[in-house]
């Protein structure tokens, strides 16, 4: 041993003699190895009527000795160091009851040193380190200390090799699974932050990554509190695909979604109203190119027929023209073209469906009021088409693009999905369906109603109507700002109809038509 040595170790060589240090201070690791164990036995076989002073000096010594070892390149030497090192903290120190000072003495001169190895260049020292740390902080005694936690939780420079950083901040993720953020667990979430925040900036990827895990561990633990020690959740932070990793992830912890999905489904809501945009536009068109063709015809209709009168005129009399009625008058003549300025008149600004008048009812307007609003129409769940309630059934089973999904039930004569068929119709517990004349049948509340178009109008938009009608309620409560028309009825409601429903696309067969009985 050199002078400078002995004088470093006098302390110990007074307690284990000069041999014994020569050989811990040997060149050759097998001495070294060897002063180690000799240590391990010596304090091993000590008695526990041994002084106490005489205890605290041999774990003193003991703990220089271990302090220099963990240091050893060697890994015989520092796994004698380590198995030394647990002796005395699980069995030396409680045998000779010793106290918690000498608990922390020990701990505290041995961390920096093990932290230090969690950075060593060879695996297997630095997988040593982290899991001998990582057991020596559930060791009873050491525990109720909080040392190692301490020790774990100081921030480190930045500077140092990205191998000892991702090896703290792993070993903190470690200790927060293992001790948790109990009252006496040493953890909480000051310190774990304080260490993990700094080491969000340093250079090496896998030691950013690291410490994202141990905030988002904690974040589970704890909840908002974390964001205290973190920027302020923000655009200008988010901006920084790293924070901006962070508070998703927050976000998806909390189950909200984040501002990228968040994004997606504004997307979605927008295309899907565009696409809602351009149907009814697409409709729009079709109803102002079916209104110019209506106009020609009957701007056609009245000429052919006054061509057909004068040649009735011109032909010569038959011998059954004593049977032929009288000419008509003139007066007469006009009288269907007077009738069709009337209808025309009655169906301004009017809903031929459900006889609503407003001044809001231009072209467009209807368009919008079948689509959304009118009670006596909705849109088909399956193919999107509007078509009248009272046609609904009909519609399903033979018009709609899943018409082939459905079956009529001979009971209700409704239209019942496939795969719902043998289950309806086993357990027969719909109502059944009257007589077309006798009664109407509804395909929303599913029960038998009053009969002819009086009767559905009634059910679909009267008070104390249909209760699975959702545009009912819209309609009843519009009543005041609207007008309600004299409506129009017989062959002309129904050619108003069906040149309405070609306009928009609206589909369900006319009032009171009776059900399909099956495909």
């Amino acid at each position: 041993m050199s002078e400078k040595n002995m004088r470093e170790a006098s302390a110990v060589i007074d307690v284990y003699g000069l041999p014994l240090v020569a050989g811990a201070y040997s060149k050759n690791w097998a001495h070294r190895e060897d002063a180690l164990l000799k240590v391990y036995k010596e304090m091993s076989e000590m008695g526990p009527d041994t002084p106490r002073d005489q205890c605290k000096s041999k774990l003193r010594a003991a703990i220089f000795l271990v302090q220099r070892s963990i240091k050893d390149k060697v890994f015989a030497v520092f796994s004698a160091s380590l198995k030394l090192l647990k002796m005395i903290l699980e069995d030396y120190i409680p045998q000779h009851k010793l106290g918690k000072a000498d608990v922390t003495y020990c701990v505290d001169k041995t961390m920096p040193n093990l932290l230090a190895k969690t950075g060593d260049s060879a695996a297997r020292q630095r997988v040593a380190a982290l899991n001998y740390i990582q057991d020596m902080a559930q060791y009873k005694d050491v525990k109720a200390t909080h040392q190692v936690p301490h020790h774990a939780t100081q921030p480190f420079k930045l500077t140092i090799p990205s191998r000892l950083a991702l090896s703290r901040v792993e070993l903190v993720e470690r200790l927060l699974k293992d001790l948790g953020l109990e009252k006496n667990s040493g953890l909480n979430v000051d310190n774990v932050m304080k260490f993990v925040v700094p080491a969000l900036d340093h250079t090496a990827g896998e030691v950013r990554d690291a410490a994202v895990r141990v905030i988002l561990d904690l974040y589970k633990a704890v909840g908002s509190p974390v964001r205290d020690y973190l920027p302020p959740d923000d655009q200008a932070t988010r901006k920084k695909p790293l924070y901006k990793n962070i508070f998703d992830s927050f976000d998806r912890i909390d189950g909200k979604p984040t501002e990228a999905e968040l994004k997606v489904q504004k997307q979605a809501a927008e295309k899907k109203k565009q696409e809602e945009i351009e149907q009814l536009q697409a409709q729009i068109a079709q109803l102002k190119d079916l209104q110019a063709n209506i106009g020609k015809e009957d701007e056609e209709a009245g000429p052919s027929k006054d061509e057909g009168k004068e040649d009735q005129k011109s032909k010569p009399p038959t011998t059954h023209s004593k049977h032929r009625p009288p000419p008509r008058e003139k007066s007469t003549l006009n009288a269907p073209s007077e009738a069709g300025d009337d209808v025309s008149s009655l169906m301004e600004n009017m809903c031929i469906f459900c006889g609503e008048r407003n001044e809001a009812f231009t072209e467009e307007g209807l368009d919008l009021h079948y689509w959304k609003n009118c009670p006596m129409l909705r849109r088909c769940q399956h193919c999107k088409q509007v078509v009248e309630i009272a046609g609904l059934t009909e519609h399903l089973l033979t018009e709609c693009d899943q018409s082939d999904n459905f079956q009529q039930c001979p009971r209700c004569t409704e239209a019942i999905p496939k795969d719902e068929y043998d289950e309806h119709n086993r357990l027969k517990q719909c109502v059944v369906a009257k007589p077309e004349k006798v009664a109407n049948h509804c395909p929303l509340c599913h029960q038998n109603i009053p009969p002819g178009e009086e009767g559905w109008k009634t059910h679909l938009m009267g008070k104390d109507g249909c209760k699975s009608n959702p545009r009912r309620v819209q309609a009843l409560e519009k009543k005041g700002g609207g007008r309600s028309g004299p409506g129009i009825k017989g062959k002309a409601a129904a050619k108003s109809r069906q040149q309405a429903g070609s306009r928009v696309g609206v589909r369900g067969g006319k009032f009171g038509g009776k059900t399909p009985r099956g495909k």
